[in-house]
Protein backbone atom coordinates (compact mmCIF):
# COMPACT_ATOMS: atom_id res chain seq x y z
CA UNK A 1 0.00 0.00 0.00
CA UNK A 2 1.88 3.32 -1.06
CA UNK A 3 1.60 6.71 0.82
CA UNK A 4 -0.40 8.10 -1.87
CA UNK A 5 -3.25 5.70 -1.55
CA UNK A 6 -3.51 5.34 2.49
CA UNK A 7 -4.43 8.46 4.79
CA UNK A 8 -1.87 9.66 6.83
CA UNK A 9 -3.44 11.35 9.17
CA UNK A 10 -1.81 11.42 12.50
CA UNK A 11 -4.04 8.76 14.23
CA UNK A 12 -2.96 6.46 11.19
CA UNK A 13 0.64 7.22 11.35
CA UNK A 14 0.95 7.07 15.23
CA UNK A 15 -0.84 3.40 14.38
CA UNK A 16 1.83 2.35 12.21
CA UNK A 17 4.53 3.46 13.83
CA UNK A 18 3.02 1.70 17.29
CA UNK A 19 3.12 -1.43 15.08
CA UNK A 20 6.72 -0.80 13.30
CA UNK A 21 7.94 -0.07 17.48
CA UNK A 22 6.56 -3.73 18.92
CA UNK A 23 7.88 -5.77 16.26
CA UNK A 24 11.50 -4.01 16.73
CA UNK A 25 11.08 -4.27 20.12
CA UNK A 26 10.44 -7.95 19.60
CA UNK A 27 13.08 -8.35 17.04
CA UNK A 28 15.66 -7.00 19.18
CA UNK A 29 14.70 -8.84 22.14
CA UNK A 30 14.66 -12.15 20.42
CA UNK A 31 18.24 -11.29 19.36
CA UNK A 32 19.70 -10.81 23.18
CA UNK A 33 17.24 -13.89 24.14
CA UNK A 34 19.16 -15.91 21.61
CA UNK A 35 22.75 -14.12 21.19
CA UNK A 36 23.30 -12.54 24.56
CA UNK A 37 23.98 -9.07 25.11
CA UNK A 38 27.03 -8.52 24.34
CA UNK A 39 29.76 -7.35 21.92
CA UNK A 40 29.50 -5.33 19.33
CA UNK A 41 28.30 -1.89 20.95
CA UNK A 42 27.14 0.48 18.61
CA UNK A 43 23.93 1.80 17.16
CA UNK A 44 21.25 1.42 14.72
CA UNK A 45 18.75 3.74 12.76
CA UNK A 46 16.33 4.12 10.13
CA UNK A 47 16.00 6.67 7.78
CA UNK A 48 13.43 7.87 5.94
CA UNK A 49 14.34 9.57 2.42
CA UNK A 50 13.23 11.38 1.24
CA UNK A 51 12.03 13.41 4.07
CA UNK A 52 8.98 14.52 2.80
CA UNK A 53 5.38 13.62 2.86
CA UNK A 54 2.71 13.43 5.47
CA UNK A 55 4.50 10.98 7.28
CA UNK A 56 7.19 12.46 8.05
CA UNK A 57 5.40 15.94 8.98
CA UNK A 58 3.35 13.64 11.26
CA UNK A 59 6.60 12.28 12.71
CA UNK A 60 7.97 15.40 13.16
CA UNK A 61 4.59 17.14 14.56
CA UNK A 62 4.83 14.18 17.22
CA UNK A 63 8.23 15.01 18.23
CA UNK A 64 9.70 10.98 16.72
CA UNK A 65 13.09 11.52 14.97
CA UNK A 66 14.99 14.30 13.56
CA UNK A 67 16.34 15.41 10.42
CA UNK A 68 19.16 14.22 9.81
CA UNK A 69 21.84 16.73 8.77
CA UNK A 70 24.45 14.21 8.01
CA UNK A 71 22.91 11.31 5.94
CA UNK A 72 20.09 13.64 4.76
CA UNK A 73 16.40 12.76 5.16
CA UNK A 74 15.07 11.91 8.97
CA UNK A 75 15.95 9.52 11.18
CA UNK A 76 14.62 7.09 13.66
CA UNK A 77 17.54 6.21 16.28
CA UNK A 78 17.29 2.90 18.19
CA UNK A 79 13.41 2.29 16.39
CA UNK A 80 12.81 -0.82 18.83
CA UNK A 81 13.17 1.37 22.36
CA UNK A 82 15.41 -1.55 23.62
CA UNK A 83 18.06 -0.92 26.61
CA UNK A 84 20.85 -2.66 24.82
CA UNK A 85 24.00 -1.46 23.79
CA UNK A 86 24.16 -4.07 21.39
CA UNK A 87 24.66 -3.00 17.94
CA UNK A 88 23.42 -6.73 16.17
CA UNK A 89 20.17 -6.61 18.24
CA UNK A 90 19.11 -3.09 17.39
CA UNK A 91 19.91 -3.74 14.18
CA UNK A 92 17.27 -6.71 13.80
CA UNK A 93 14.96 -4.42 15.30
CA UNK A 94 15.51 -1.39 13.14
CA UNK A 95 15.15 -3.74 9.96
CA UNK A 96 11.73 -5.24 11.81
CA UNK A 97 10.77 -1.46 11.99
CA UNK A 98 11.62 -0.15 8.63
CA UNK A 99 9.76 -3.41 6.92
CA UNK A 100 6.73 -2.39 8.60
CA UNK A 101 7.15 1.37 7.19
CA UNK A 102 7.64 -0.18 3.68
CA UNK A 103 4.40 -2.07 3.81
CA UNK A 104 3.04 1.56 4.01
CA UNK A 105 5.24 2.87 0.81
CA UNK A 106 7.67 4.83 3.31
CA UNK A 107 10.78 4.71 1.51
CA UNK A 108 13.71 4.10 4.11
CA UNK A 109 16.70 2.34 4.87
CA UNK A 110 18.88 0.84 8.01
CA UNK A 111 21.99 1.47 8.95
CA UNK A 112 24.32 0.66 11.80
CA UNK A 113 27.93 2.17 13.64
CA UNK A 114 29.73 0.44 16.04
CA UNK A 115 30.77 2.33 19.52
Amino acid sequence: MSETKTKMDDAFVMKVIQQATAEALRFASAYIEQHGDGYPCGFAWVNIKPARGQFVKVLKKMGIGRTDDFYGGYTIWNPSNHPTQNMDAKEAGARAFAEELRKYGVKCSVSTRMD
